[in-house]
């Protein structure tokens, strides 16, 4: 599923959560983030697993200025729900533990979130009121042009939208990278801890500073990703 929104006020995007609710707290407390003046939160996805507050996190999807792609870890949150034993112990074994130790009434308000998380879309285009539009996946767009991805080619390529990571690997490594994807102003991504900063290479950013592995959660509004 690829969805478009449109943002009146400033867009502001965050990277994997994970759980970390209190990051996201005095984040958004250090910014200028107005959701009655019409600002968005918008999340790269991989909400849960990890940080201590999962299903609050989860709960952000309730909120009218929040917005979020799929992330993998919602993925195998939906598989494990859905009765495949396998995945749920890929997903218990990666974080999400949390689930088993819910109270009654926890599980189901978890239960009650499920909708809204089978409801996240894959890509995400940000239309914003100058007419800039952000992209979001929340690891790779795998193609050169953003306008590939329709709804053939999210589904053709669920997998790769959730888990690749070669494109940001070999950037690590000091290989070059198509960092350049046509028909969008920029692409945000997460699912690849970074330390200590965000990072952009032509119009594609990574957000994913590790908030759940000792590092900081990202939190940045259009302009800085537009700057430059």
């Amino acid at each position: 599923m690829h969805r478009h929104i449109d943002v009146s006020g400033t867009a502001w995007f965050m990277g994997d959560l994970h759980g970390c609710l209190s990051q996201l707290e005095a984040a958004l407390a250090r910014s200028n983030f107005r959701p009655e003046r019409g600002d968005a939160l918008i999340a790269v996805g991989d909400l849960i697993d990890r940080g201590p507050d999962s299903l609050a996190c989860l709960a952000l999807l309730e909120q009218p200025w929040f917005y979020s792609v799929l992330g993998n870890h919602e993925a195998m949150l939906l598989e494990a729900m859905a009765g495949d034993r396998q995945a749920g112990a890929l997903w218990r074994r990666n974080g999400g533990e949390w689930a088993d130790q819910l109270a009654r009434g926890e599980r189901r308000h978890l239960y009650q979130l499920l909708p809204r998380v089978r409801d996240l879309p894959l890509a995400l285009t940000v239309r914003l009121a100058g007419g800039e539009r952000i992209g979001v996946v929340h690891a790779d767009p795998i193609t050169h042009d953003w306008r590939l991805l329709d709804e053939a080619f999210c589904e053709r390529y669920r997998r790769d939208l959730l888990w690749q990571r070669q494109r940001i690997t070999t950037l690590l490594l000091g290989g070059h990278i198509d960092a350049q994807i046509a028909g969008i102003d920029r692409v945000v991504m997460g699912h690849t801890p970074l330390r200590g900063h965000w990072l952009r290479r032509g119009n594609l950013c990574w957000l994913d500073t590790g908030a759940a592995y000792h590092g900081h959660l990202t939190l940045l509004d259009q302009h800085a990703l537009l700057a430059g």
